[in-house]
């Protein structure tokens, strides 16, 4: 039988084994959030890990344990739900040419809006001028659906088959 620890998150009590809570320090050390490796390295069976550790992200102590681990870096850094859904934001609506003058040129920096830099991926300087890459907007779009819960509503729903077919549309080019 496995040890259950009660853990104080705050405003609540739960439960969770020590293999869950190696699987969370785990999952919160690695820079990509590899949940099958995480899995493994908790303990869990190597043939069964992935489904694991997708099942374990799902379980609402162990979802609740991920946040109250990463509030204090959270908070120190100053990242906050707001502040994340405003870059999302800034990169699935800031276009091209908010960067560049009528002629095409880059628009010199007094030009530019600050809070729409962050769209930019990559500037770089060329023999003939400046190349200018955005952030993937498709992505960014996709994933403020995924934050809005717009890719999770019934089939019946209208806003859920209007982003399905762009989703489409743009998936199959």
């Amino acid at each position: 039988m496995a040890r259950i620890t009660l853990i104080d998150v705050g405003d609540e009590k739960i439960e969770l084994t020590d293999r869950e809570m190696m699987f969370v320090e785990h999952y919160l050390s690695d820079a990509n959030r590899n949940t099958a490796e995480a899995a493994r390295k908790a303990g869990y069976s190597a043939k069964t890990a992935r489904q694991q550790g997708q099942r374990l992200l799902t379980n609402v102590d162990i979802q609740k344990y991920i946040a109250f681990k990463s509030k204090p870096l959270l908070d120190q850094l100053g990242i906050t739900q707001e502040r994340v859904l405003k870059e999302f934001s800034v990169i699935a609506f800031t276009g091209i040419t908010e960067f560049l003058d009528s002629d095409y040129t880059l628009k010199p920096l007094s030009g530019i809006d600050p809070a729409k830099v962050g769209a930019i991926k990559d500037l770089e300087k060329t023999d003939t001028g400046h190349n200018i890459r955005l952030h993937d907007k498709i992505a960014a779009l996709n994933r403020l659906m995924e934050i809005l819960n717009m890719a999770d509503n019934t089939k019946d729903d209208p806003k859920f088959n209007f982003f399905n077919q762009i989703n489409n549309y743009y998936g199959s080019k």
